[in-house]
């Protein structure tokens, strides 16, 4: 696989910031695409938007760099990539964009197993690339107290991407909590996960997760699989995935996830009657995140060369549900 974030910054070396940012890293055009619009619906929804916004690549030759894109859709400071802070692996930009002719074009977000680092923390067991909605956002972005919201988009991962037994997450949906209370669980443990793991009996696996929050002390509860299927199932294609959150005590949680090249369903979640809300007050929020976000520290399991995983037309949607 070629190593695109490496490759980046000789063209950055070679032909300016500029470039680098207006054209991405390839030459290849957006052509033949035939996924060009959603093909997956959740089953008896009856959910109706009000709100639409997705965010998706214009190519690598043309329009804006990745990095504008998902600040003009999500707001400044909602890209967590290691270029961007001081002490962490600067000199390679974390999300390009690309092209191909099963979606056309797209983001690709790189990981380097002995380079990056989590944002400006010192910590060393964990990394993260990652793009999220947050309190600067619009609030059409974020999922406030009895709002139901959905979360729709694409992505690929390669049969050459090594997992480890800890967490892999490229998909997370996370409480904001401003007054730090553990009255009514905090915002420290993800709500749901979407991630690639290593089980000690099954091999690799991806897995959906729910955490139902800590208790008032602080403790931590233990998680819970909704889902846990053959990481096979997914390797080098394109899926599709829906998900549909009510946020309340007594909220719902939907996701359905669809492989494009024949439009199989490899795992599909309906939950009713979940915890989905962590708040305390009418200030506080749940948010997506997308990306990679992972340990390091089963760091033997993981390859030192460049990891990649594709990401398009990023779409949040609030509605109402009829």
């Amino acid at each position: 696989m070629k190593d695109i974030g490496h490759s980046c910054y000789a063209i950055w070396l070679l032909m300016g910031m500029c470039t680098l940012f207006s054209s991405g890293c390839t030459s290849t055009s957006n052509q033949g695409t035939v996924q060009s619009q959603f093909i997956t619906h959740l089953p008896n929804s009856n959910f109706t938007p009000t709100t639409t916004l997705t965010v998706s690549a214009d190519g690598a030759d043309s329009g804006f760099n990745a990095y504008e894109l998902i600040t003009k859709g999500f707001g400044k400071g909602t890209i967590e990539s290691p270029d961007l802070y001081v002490g962490n692996h600067t000199d390679v930009v974390h999300i390009v964009e690309d092209s191909d002719e099963v979606i056309g074009n797209h983001f690709v977000f790189l990981s380097h197993r002995d380079f990056d680092k989590d944002r400006n923390k010192a910590s060393l067991d964990r990394q993260r690339n990652e793009i999220k909605t947050f309190g600067r956002s619009d609030p059409t972005l974020l999922g406030f107290q009895g709002e139901t919201v959905q979360y729709q988009w694409r992505f690929k991962v390669s049969t050459e991407m090594k997992l480890s037994r800890k967490f892999s997450h490229f998909f997370q949906i996370k409480a904001k909590n401003a007054t730090e209370s553990n009255a009514n669980g905090n915002d420290e443990q993800p709500i749901i996960t979407l991630s690639g793991a290593q089980h000690p009996r099954t091999g690799n696996e991806l897995q959906v997760r729910y955490n139902a929050g800590s208790k008032p002390s602080g403790e931590r509860t233990k998680g819970e699989y909704l889902s846990r299927v053959d990481w096979d199932l997914i390797t080098d294609e394109w899926v599709e995935v829906i998900v549909q959150v009510t946020y309340a005590e007594q909220g719902e949680f939907a996701m359905q996830l669809t492989r494009l090249s024949d439009q199989s369903v490899i795992l599909d979640i309906q939950r009713d009657n979940i915890d989905m809300w962590r708040g305390n007050t009418h200030k506080d929020y749940a948010r997506p995140k997308w990306g990679i976000y992972r340990s390091i520290a089963d760091k033997d399991s993981l390859r030192a060369q460049e990891e990649q995983v594709r990401f398009a037309d990023l779409t949040i949607r609030k509605g109402i549900v009829r």
